[in-house]
């Protein structure tokens, strides 16, 4: 807090009396709220939300989901496949049943499934159709960093970012609807409130795109809430984390983008409808996976999992069999010969 001095003569004992003691509350104002949690944005996830340069919250002004999303374990996994991985979670959306889990709350990097929260809080403070002009900060990657390909200047709108963003996973993409909506500070302060506000405790995010950071972490149960909240929510979501391809056409303000899934598990599994890879060093490979057969939706989470897409699609498959569907997957064939060699490719 800082004190402005004001231009005041003191010509009374009185005066100064009264001055003495409102000078003194407001020392022990300052003192107690020291005392208090602490607000820095790069706490922990339950003091997330604000900032410590500010006397509002990070986030002020913006909107969060206030509905909670909370999974309970309902089903014996002792049939499940065998999963290698360091974390996940298999579970059904519309029962809110956990049909499988594996060090479920283990705090790990989550890589770009960060881009998952980043988009629950674009669309539930920005209209799709949104102008957005992308300014330099937004393009300044590192030369290994995913992008889809858009240079300072160029004006679309939030859903074309968000496709961007979300197919082929453009830092670029998500760098632009945060800093050149209401800045990164304050939206990375929307993204933590969210959290927060979900009911969930594992996660706490510093970007919007998920370069590796420390302080930067999820657990695949928080990955499948918040993943669950923005299916719920938005239908431009769910239409745009299922798309093998996308077209951007033309428009005075950019050029036509032509857009390929990374997902390769929406080729892998026909059921599949989304949602969202990622890997860095640090994290693995990471999948957000959905998939929809016969009114069930079933979401799964692999953290830091090998050959993610496969066994994603493995296990969502054994999740339908579970819920008395079929299963669609080939079944295995026994190895002909001791000698034959695995694929590489899973």
């Amino acid at each position: 807090m800082r004190l402005v001095a004001m231009p005041l003569v003191l010509r009374r004992p009185s005066t100064l009396a009264v001055l003495v003691v409102l000078a003194t509350i407001c020392a022990l104002a300052v003192v107690s709220g020291r005392a208090g949690p602490a607000t820095a944005l790069g706490a922990r996830a339950d003091s997330a939300n604000t900032a410590a340069d500010l006397t509002r919250a990070a986030w002020y002004g913006m909107s969060v989901d206030r509905d909670p999303v909370q999974f309970a374990a309902t089903t014996d996994a002792g049939t499940a496949p065998t999963v290698n991985t360091r974390a996940g979670i298999l579970v059904d959306i519309d029962s809110n049943a956990i049909l499988w889990q594996q060090n479920a709350h283990a705090q790990l990097p989550p890589a770009s499934t960060t881009k998952i929260v980043s988009a629950l809080v674009a669309l539930a403070n920005f209209n799709p159709s949104r102008p957005v002009t992308v300014t330099a900060d937004a393009v300044h990657l590192a030369w290994d960093e995913s992008r889809m390909g858009l240079a300072a200047g160029q004006t679309l709108t939030v859903r074309e970012l968000l496709t961007g963003m979300l197919v082929v996973s453009g830092n670029d993409a998500a760098n632009a609807i945060a800093t050149d909506t209401v800045g990164v500070e304050r939206f990375v302060g929307a993204m933590n409130a969210q959290v927060a506000a979900l009911g969930l405790h594992d996660s706490h995010f510093t970007t919007p795109v998920g370069l590796q950071d420390p302080d930067q972490y999820s657990s695949a149960y928080d990955l499948a809430a918040i993943a669950t909240a923005a299916v719920r929510r938005f239908p431009v979501f769910r239409d745009i984390v299922a798309m093998r391809t996308a077209d951007l056409a033309a428009t005075p303000g950019h050029p036509e983008f032509f857009l390929q899934s990374i997902n390769q598990l929406l080729a892998m599994y026909p059921a599949a409808v989304g949602i969202k890879p990622g890997w860095t060093a640090d994290a693995g490979y990471c999948e957000v996976g959905m998939a929809v057969r016969d009114g069930h939706r079933l979401i799964s989470v692999l953290l830091n999992a090998p050959y993610s897409y496969s066994q994603s699609r493995r296990l969502l498959d054994w999740g339908f069999v579970q819920e008395g569907l079929a299963s669609t997957l080939p079944t295995p064939t026994p190895t002909p010969t001791a000698t034959a060699k695995p694929s590489p490719h899973g």
